[in-house]
């Protein structure tokens, strides 16, 4: 590993406050609500024991720069679990880096050995430096319509 190469990690407790700024800022970044106590809540659901969640850190000297939250789900369609991903986000001073590459690809490994079956996310249409990116590693595009039902 250089100096420039990110460490990638789970998340623990102590990641707590980085994790809050990570996702708060991915949020305010999309335009989206970015409710302290709801950040915190999820944040909370993650760290759980025994949680289907999957939070992980990307540190670069010394810093974190990306966060990725996802959850392992039962798939009838799959044959077994796939990861839902939730939230993947750089800090704009990172991007451009590696860092997310780099991240998936750890994820990826990860979710091989524990037999997951399946990565799956959603992006954003404007988001092309992450399309190219997903598409890059070989996701491909599912023809479906994404709808949610706040309750």
């Amino acid at each position: 590993m250089t100096v420039m190469d990110p460490i990638i990690r789970p998340a623990t407790e102590s990641d707590r406050d980085a994790a809050h700024r990570l996702l708060t800022a991915q949020l305010i970044e999309h335009h989206l609500p970015a409710d302290s106590h709801r950040v915190a809540r999820g944040i909370d659901l993650a760290l759980a024991p025994h949680s289907p969640a999957w939070l992980w850190l990307a540190e670069r000297e010394g810093r974190p720069a990306a966060i990725f939250l996802a959850n392992e789900i039962a798939s009838v369609e799959r044959g077994g679990s796939v990861l839902w991903v939730e939230e993947l986000y750089v800090v704009p001073e990172a991007r451009r880096r590696g860092i997310a590459r780099a991240l998936l690809a750890r994820i990826c490994e990860q979710a091989r050995q524990r037999g997951v079956r399946a990565i799956e996310l959603e992006v954003v249409p404007t988001q092309e430096a992450a399309l190219a990116l997903y598409h890059s590693l070989e996701f491909e595009e599912v023809p479906r319509t994404r709808m949610s039902l706040s309750l």
